[in-house]
């Protein structure tokens, strides 16, 4: 088959094109982020991947709802490209053409794709508030007009992303029940359960082997973005982009003032919070402890999370691991999230191996519980890879997509 990918949010898609080439499949692969955003873009992960691309990966200007509501010609050539795969994945602004492509569609849904530009209970919001690369602002009857322009704009735009996601043969989200709010929404959009899947897709073969180290330090990495108020920037207006941040600062004082050993926090100065992160460090007292990043690339992310003892990721309202945690629990990492467990064994069979925490207490509870159970957390590690092996497999998510198309296939030729 030949396969045509728009839309990479932090390399998920990539992570499944890559599994569809090692099943012997052709792949198209539309990178449409810049390289101000290294998480979006494969070479950032891949080693394999060099820059300017192989012929298999074209890049493109990136995406935006402006362009696809008023200039959409701008993307022809793209879409006659798609136009002649056997199968289409979207992703991200890219699920807005769906319903210009007449090909099987399958949609990887990664976060403000739905909850967001999906959502037409926030185009006000958004409206209201550019983001920081909008040149349109004003003040009076300029910025009223600037509102009414913009809000045109948002309300047809996530008419056509909503239109996209409806067309999808199989459209992939977290486990039912995990995250309500996009359960509902995809309701609204008409998308059944028969429709619905969960890859949780994790590049098991590429990731690091665990780290020794000689320092003697407890190591804590916290793998997410520094979220934890609304802001009304860009898409960061969703409850789900709340990662609890504040709770696991003070989790983390708490561990530190009873810990034995020197700890180590490396923390990643990434969010639309990061200068409120900084400042509750410093008023914690846990500046000596803390490591600050830059950005990283998603190698050296992984690099970090293997030098670990333990992980930290989302402690937000919207109670779901992402990548970060999932590739912890890949490689064995203990990880510290609320992962609202009993979701994922009424969905699987069985429970998410992980440290379920959400307050500081029950952060603090959890590290201590890490540190002084040695025995426990190497049972742990190993039911960690072997639940990654069953449940986060590229391969069988490939299998999977290439099974769907098929059967669209098959039913256009009848």
């Amino acid at each position: 088959m030949r396969i045509g990918f728009l839309g990479n949010s932090n390399n998920y898609p990539f992570r499944l094109a890559k599994a569809l080439r090692a099943l012997g499949h052709e792949v198209v692969f539309f990178v449409d982020r810049p390289p101000s955003e290294p998480r979006n873009r494969p070479e950032s992960h891949y080693a394999d991947v060099l820059y300017p691309y192989p012929d298999w990966i074209r890049e493109i200007e990136p995406l935006h709802p402006k362009q696809i509501v008023l200039y959409p010609w701008t993307v022809r050539p793209v879409l006659r490209t798609l136009e002649g795969c056997d199968g289409v994945v979207l992703n991200g602004f890219g699920l807005s053409l769906g319903p210009l492509i007449g090909r099987p569609i399958i949609g990887l849904l990664t976060g403000s794709d739905l909850d967001v530009y999906a959502n037409p209970h926030l185009v006000d919001v958004l409206a209201a508030s550019p983001s920081r690369s909008d040149r349109l602002s004003g003040k009076g009857i300029l910025k009223h007009m600037l509102f009414k322009y913009r809000r045109m704009l948002l309300i047809r735009f996530v008419r056509l992303q909503r239109a996209g996601i409806a067309k999808c043969c199989l459209v992939e989200y977290a486990v039912p029940g995990l995250l309500p709010e996009g359960d509902a929404l995809l309701d609204e959009i008409g998308v059944d359960r028969n429709r619905r899947t969960s890859f949780m897709l994790t590049d098991i073969e590429h990731l690091p082997s665990p780290r020794a180290r000689t320092d003697g330090a407890f190591r804590i990495f916290c793998a997410t973005r520094l979220q934890w108020k609304l802001h009304a920037v860009g898409s960061n207006v969703s409850p789900l982009d709340l990662k609890g941040t504040d709770a696991m600062l003070k989790g983390l004082q708490m561990f530190i003032a009873h810990s034995r050993r020197p700890v180590q926090i490396h923390l990643i100065s990434v969010g639309a919070d990061v200068e409120s992160a900084e400042r509750y460090v410093n008023e914690l007292g846990l500046a000596p402890s803390v490591y600050w990043h830059p950005q990283l690339t998603q190698a050296e992310f992984l690099d970090e999370m293997a030098s670990a003892d333990v992980v930290l990721e989302n402690f937000g309202c919207g109670g779901c691991i992402g990548m970060a945690g999932r590739d912890a629990i890949a490689m064995g990492k203990p990880l510290i999230a609320w992962g609202k467990s009993a979701v994922f064994e009424r969905a699987l069979g069985e429970s998410l191996p992980i440290y379920e925490a959400q307050t500081p207490d029950e952060i603090c509870a959890r590290l201590h519980e890490i540190v002084h159970d040695s025995v426990g957390i190497a049972a742990h590690s190993s039911r960690a890879r072997l639940f990654a092996a069953r449940w986060f497999s590229a391969r069988r998510a490939a299998e999977r997509c290439v099974a769907v198309f098929e059967e669209a296939r098959k039913g256009t030729l009848e």
